[in-house]
């Protein structure tokens, strides 16, 4: 049995994760703290504010609510009530049930609920999702989301002024003076269509990051296609490694022996449906373990990966689903592995590039497969020599390739291998 070391998960970068929570706190939870704690200090004061030890801990809870809505996957219900209840569940045991007399309160729950229930209407309007086109619920509750921010910055605006009116704050003193005073009309009126105008500006971000969103993991998928899944990561996370560089690395191939016959004998509509489905079920053997590189080129497949280990045991997975598949059309795979040192990086011009590796290794690789028989795999001694405790071995073949002085000393594998039992990535 390989031991084989499954594919490790990237963690999310802290620059990400930062970026997330700051996004969140600036377009979402910050927006309670910061509207409250200037309510709280206008009406009670720069010494009583930070002398309030209830002052700290709604910061604190909203600091737990943006980290948890900062996660892609939280609920935007619950997770904008996260603040106002712990708030409440500390204060309430201290004030009494005089914290719902107090219209600070109040506004915070009122508000909380209303922005969680927007942003848990059907579309989830507040994350951009998968899709660029967006739902009819969506179109009416990201602007409204705007202006019930906008009504949430007047209902603070009320609570101090009530609290310096004086009297009972549930009696809404702020809303005659805002029924009575052309200033109080001018200022709720300019708010709310400004929380109008700021709507309509996020819908239309919305819409973009959506379709960049869209266009982005297009570009990502044909990316893969074309270079495979290490060059694109590498080239996201780290793509100074993309440079040239020497390196150890198993070439693996495989080759359709007597396809080219096959195909002169056979309509082209057969050849390609077989040629697909060769493909469609060796793939995902060669992705199974962590390949560097795939590359089809008509019956040919050339896969690189970082150990000897990773290598044997997809030529194996690759056999046995080549080989079901083929006898029944008279076919079969011959496979060759080698070991070494390459050269590995970007090759091509400024419009054309691929990721590859060259060197005599992938020759003598090549050169192993083309001297393999359909059904069987054959391995270099050096590769040999990495992995003699895990597999068994039927045959050893000196070959005579071209271009080498020097005859090549090899392996015919015993396969399939009684004793091999890969371990599943994860």
């Amino acid at each position: 049995m390989f031991p084989l070391q499954p594919p490790s998960s990237a963690p999310s970068s802290p620059s990400l994760s930062n970026s997330l929570f700051l996004s969140e706190f600036l377009g979402n939870s910050g927006h309670f703290l910061i509207l409250k704690s200037l309510a709280d200090l206008a009406l009670y004061g720069w010494l009583n504010y930070f002398s309030d030890p209830t002052e700290y801990l709604l910061i604190v809870a909203m600091g737990v609510q943006t980290a948890y809505l900062a996660r892609p996957q939280a609920s935007r219900l619950w997770g904008n009530m996260i603040g106002v209840s712990l708030y409440t569940l500390v204060d309430l045991p201290m004030d009494g049930w005089g914290f719902f007399h107090n219209l600070s309160h109040l506004v915070f729950w009122v508000f909380s609920l209303a922005i969680a229930l927007l942003q848990t209407l059907p579309g989830r309007s507040f994350l951009p999702g998968p899709s660029a086109t967006l739902s009819p619920w969506e179109r009416w509750t990201i602007p409204l989301q705007s202006v019930v921010r906008m009504l949430m910055l007047m209902a603070f605006y009320g609570t101090v002024t009530t609290g310096q009116l004086g009297g009972d704050p549930l009696e809404f003193h702020w809303l005659k003076l805002f029924l009575t005073q052309d200033a109080h009309i001018y200022l709720g009126t300019s708010l709310m269509l400004v929380g109008v105008l700021l709507g309509f500006r996020q819908l239309q971000i919305v819409t973009q990051q959506r379709q960049l969103r869209q266009n982005s993991q297009l570009f990502q998928k044909l990316a893969r296609w074309g270079m495979g899944s290490h060059v694109v990561n590498t080239a996201v996370s780290n793509p100074e490694q993309l440079a040239f560089q020497q390196c150890d690395r198993a070439v693996v191939f495989m080759d359709i022996r007597g396809f080219t016959l096959w195909c002169e004998q056979t309509s082209p509509q057969t050849v390609a449906h077989l040629l697909n489905a060769y493909y469609q079920q060796v793939e995902p053997i060669v992705s199974h373990y962590n390949p560097l590189r795939i590359t089809f080129t008509a019956d040919e497949i050339m896969v690189i990966y970082a150990t000897p280990q990773q290598a044997l045991a997809a030529a194996q997975g690759m056999q046995t689903v080549a080989t079901a598949l083929l006898a029944p059309h008279g076919l079969g795979a011959g496979c060759g592995i080698h070991y070494g040192t390459v050269v590995e990086g970007l090759f091509g011009g400024d419009d054309v590039r691929t990721y590859t590796v060259i060197g005599d290794v992938v020759n003598t690789a090549k050169r192993i497969e083309g001297a393999t028989a359909a059904g069987e795999i054959t391995i270099s001694d050096v590769l040999y020599q990495q992995v003699a405790e895990q597999v068994q071995v039927k045959e050893l073949r000196t070959l005579h390739l071209k271009g080498k002085a020097e005859p090549l000393k090899s392996w015919v594998i015993q396969f399939p291998a009684p004793e091999f039992s890969p371990t599943p990535a994860r």
